[in-house]
């Protein structure tokens, strides 16, 4: 999942891109702002920056590519703009893409596919300690999980359930807020589940069994291509024909 956030001053486009955010599963809308004062901010103060950045650049106060060259090292800064011009100052800041308005949803997908495929690979090209630590509901203990041991990730309201073999684990964070630290085979299945993919046991259509757990998990309508597309990459078929 890649979490996106949108500054524009005109409500409208906001409200188009919010559409397009919400159509594509592996998208997840973080923030909006008509303000690029106040989203600059907000971004600056919680210090944690979404994955894409849509970004208008005639705006009041300052302007996008004012904006962009702040952001760009922290986010994939994408233009939208119905300018052509500015496309040299875009390509001079290394920009990740230019959408020139009226944007199509066609358009936005080759933009969000080239993005998805750069920052998943440098995903799994980090190296991750084996291990993390969370804060329990008492105050001032911290609890060390190994990466391998974890079986699910299920979000609870405001707290996330980490089940392991042998226990859960209740700590104060969001699915977005620990997602983004996860490695590589964690996967989001649903609104309220991160699953350990190297614990998956077996699948009978869309409900997903793990290793130890009696309960199946239903994969979400909005996960299921991202899913199908793992699925596909570990699944051994045979070409033979199987008629008989």
């Amino acid at each position: 999942m890649l979490t996106c956030y949108v500054i524009d001053d005109e409500p409208h486009a906001i409200k188009s891109l919010t559409a397009y955010i919400n159509r594509t599963p592996v998208l997840e809308l973080v923030g909006s702002s008509e303000d690029p004062l106040d989203a600059l901010s907000v971004l600056q103060k919680q210090n944690r920056y979404p994955d894409i950045t849509f970004l208008d650049i005639e705006m009041p106060q300052l302007s996008g590519i004012e904006l962009g060259a702040i952001l760009k090292d922290k986010t994939a800064v994408v233009f939208t703009t119905a300018h052509p011009n500015f496309a040299v100052q875009a390509f001079e800041l290394d920009i990740s893409d230019y959408l020139l308005k009226p944007i199509s949803f066609e358009r936005f997908l080759k933009c969000i596919t080239k993005i998805s495929d750069r920052i998943l690979e440098k995903r799994k090209n980090q190296v991750h300690d084996p291990f993390f630590y969370i804060q329990t509901e008492t105050k001032g203990k911290l609890i060390k999980l190994q990466y391998d041991e974890i079986i699910y990730i299920q979000s609870q309201k405001n707290y996330l359930s980490i089940a392991t073999k042998h226990k859960k684990h209740l700590t104060y964070l969001t699915l977005s807020e620990i997602e983004e630290k996860l490695p590589p085979f964690f996967l989001r299945v649903s609104k309220s589940f991160i699953v350990n993919t190297d614990k998956i046991s077996r699948l009978e259509g869309d409900e997903l069994f793990l290793e130890g757990e009696l309960n199946a998990i239903t994969v979400g309508t909005s996960y299921k291509e991202s899913f199908t597309a793992f699925m596909k990459e570990h699944i051994i078929k045979t070409k033979r024909s199987q008629s008989r």
